[in-house]
């Protein structure tokens, strides 16, 4: 799925595109492994029901712990969604997608056909503050710290509600959608009571919804605002972060390699696995490091993830 790009954003990825051909010229876009997508999806699946079955045997003890982990878990079956989009966990799109459809997109209460035309729309109309689905406008100046903006994102109604609900918030889902999201979870359900009984199937229902409602929603705000917010529309180069892996950190919010957003929207078809590898071809080149906005922390320093959402950094 593409729709016609704006000309700022089909300018800078024409521009890397050449540069990379000059700096490596047998390089070429790799091709996703569908094996390591697999892989991926299991783990991240295996770290929930582990944590879920962890808090189900020990108790309330460690609720918040459980909650922290699936809502980690969320981010990261999200971020392989948004690969699914681009065809990125398959070379064989009809395996990939029914990978997104059935693996991944309902179990964030998600269409996989909405999603992919959505975020297709986010790439082509990158920082348009009409046809962006997905740009967030500043909120009022008068709030200085980057603190205090991110909390009046995270305490955004109809931001909290996209993040609980997915697509099931709103209009945009026929009735045999939403009854198709609903029949995915009624199975799940259905099967840990099967093998589990009744009680842990309740139990993972609750921390799930739990979890989407604090945990996921609030690394999901962090990241949206970490790769757009702030920043001023006109390409791709001028309204996106890169935030390359930072150990632990991007594990928790940038997971599978999501923090190499720059990187991704100047080459959208290449696999999440492959992106760390394809932005130390890029800082070969001198055009994008003069133009690309590098953050080498998330919280402190003059290239923090946070520079441009409020007046003080501190």
């Amino acid at each position: 799925m593409s729709f016609p790009a704006s000309s700022s954003v089909i300018a800078d990825q024409t521009a890397m595109h050449a540069a990379i051909a000059l700096v490596d010229p047998g390089w070429q876009i790799p091709h996703p492994r569908t094996l390591r997508s697999l892989f991926d999806i299991v783990f991240d699946w295996t770290i929930i029901y582990v944590a879920a079955w962890a808090e189900y045997r020990i108790g309330a003890c460690i609720m918040v712990l459980t909650i922290f982990i699936i809502g980690n878990r969320q981010r990261a079956l999200g971020n392989l969604l948004h690969d699914a989009s681009h065809q990125n966990l398959s070379a064989r799109r009809n395996l990939n997608d029914l990978i997104g459809q059935f693996l991944l997109a309902p179990t964030l209460l998600a269409n996989f056909a909405v999603y992919r035309v959505q975020h297709a729309r986010h790439h082509a109309w990158l920082g348009d503050p009409v046809r962006d689905p997905d740009y967030l406008p500043r909120v009022p100046h008068d709030l200085r710290h980057w603190l205090q903006v991110y909390a009046r994102m995270v305490g955004n109604s109809s931001m909290w509600v996209g993040s609980l609900l997915g697509h099931l918030a709103g209009k945009r889902l026929s009735l045999a959608r939403r009854f198709t999201i609903i029949l995915w979870w009624t199975a799940h359900e259905s099967v840990l009571c099967l093998f589990f009984g009744r009680h842990f199937a309740l139990l993972f229902l609750v921390i799930w919804i739990t979890a989407k409602a604090t945990v996921f929603h609030a690394i999901t705000t962090f990241r949206e605002m970490n790769d757009h917010y702030g920043l001023e529309s006109g390409g791709i180069f001028q309204h996106t972060r890169e935030t390359p892996d930072l150990g632990v950190l991007s594990v928790l919010i940038h997971p599978h390699h999501n923090g190499y957003h720059l990187t991704h929207h100047l080459f959208p078809h290449i696999p999440y696995s492959h992106l760390p590898r394809a932005h130390a071809i890029l800082k070969q080149i001198a055009a994008f490091n003069q133009r690309a906005i590098v953050c080498d922390k998330y919280l402190s320093g003059a290239h923090a993830s946070i520079s441009g959402w409020g007046a003080v950094h501190v």
